[in-house]
C-alpha cells in the first residue's frame, strides 16, 4: 500500500500542534522532521545554507522573511510554500516572538544585521549610478562641440535613469540652463526612449562663433 503524501492543511496542524507542546520529546523530533521538510523545499539558495547556531529562527520562518523583504504578500507566498497565507502570517509573527519584536520590518533589521539571510537570496533592485558634476560637465562640453561641428543632425547628448529626468534635461538644455549648450536658441534637444533606455538628443541650428566655442 503507497502511503499518501500529507496535505498543506495536514502539515500546518502538525505544525500547530507542535508549536503548543514545544518541549514535549516527540516535539522536537517532529519539529527537526518539518524544519528537514522545509529545507528540502526551500530555494536552492537557502536549502543548502546553514545559518549560524545564534539564530533563533526556523528555515521556515527565515524563509517567510526572506520572500517578504523582496516584495512578496503573505497571498503570493503561501502557494509557493505550500502553505495557506495564514500559514505565512503565523510563521511571521512566531519569528517575531522570537526575535522579541512587534514588527516584520525590525525582524527584517535584525536578520540584515546579523546575517542571518544567506547571499543572493535577496533579489533588491540595482541603484542608479549618478553622474559626478565633472563627469557630466565634461561630457556635455564633449558632445556640444562634436555637434557643432555638424549643424542640423541629431546627436545623443547622454543617457539618464528615468524618463523624467531625461525630459527635464532636454528642457534645460534648451533653455541653456547647461552653459556647453549656449547661447539659447541656438540649440534643439528632446527626450527620447529606445529598448528601455532613457536619453537625450540635440542639434545645433546656428553658426558657431569664436565666443561660442571658447565657452564650451
Amino acid at each position: 500500500m503507497t502511503a499518501k503524501p500529507l496535505s498543506p492543511l495536514a502539515l500546518a496542524r502538525v505544525r500547530t500542534s507542535v508549536e503548543r507542546n514545544p518541549s514535549h520529546p516527540s516535539a522536537v523530533v517532529v519539529r527537526q522532521l518539518l524544519d528537514e521538510i522545509d529545507r528540502l523545499k526551500s530555494p536552492q539558495v537557502l536549502a543548502e545554507w546553514d545559518p549560524d547556531v545564534e539564530c533563533p529562527l526556523t528555515r521556515r520562518q527565515l524563509e517567510v522573511l526572506i520572500r517578504t523583504t523582496n516584495g512578496e504578500t503573505c497571498e503570493r507566498i503561501g502557494p509557493q510554500l505550500g502553505i495557506d497565507p495564514k500559514s505565512v502570517r503565523k510563521h511571521r509573527q512566531g519569528a517575531m516572538r522570537r526575535l522579541g519584536v512587534r514588527s516584520t520590518a525590525t525582524a527584517i533589521a535584525i536578520c540584515l544585521l546579523n546575517g542571518w539571510f544567506p547571499t543572493g537570496a535577496l533579489t533588491l533592485p540595482a541603484q542608479p549610478r549618478r553622474m559626478s558634476r565633472v563627469v557630466a560637465r565634461n561630457t556635455y562640453r564633449e558632445r556640444a562641440a562634436a555637434l557643432r561641428e555638424t549643424p542640423g543632425e541629431w546627436g545623443v547628448v547622454a543617457f539618464y535613469d528615468s524618463g523624467p529626468t531625461a525630459r527635464q534635461s532636454a528642457y534645460r538644455l534648451r533653455t541653456g540652463s547647461f552653459k556647453a549648450f549656449r547661447p539659447v536658441g541656438r540649440w534643439e534637444s528632446e527626450a527620447f526612449t529606445r529598448d528601455g533606455t532613457h536619453g537625450v538628443r540635440a542639434r545645433y541650428v546656428g553658426t558657431p562663433t569664436t565666443l561660442e566655442l571658447e565657452a564650451s
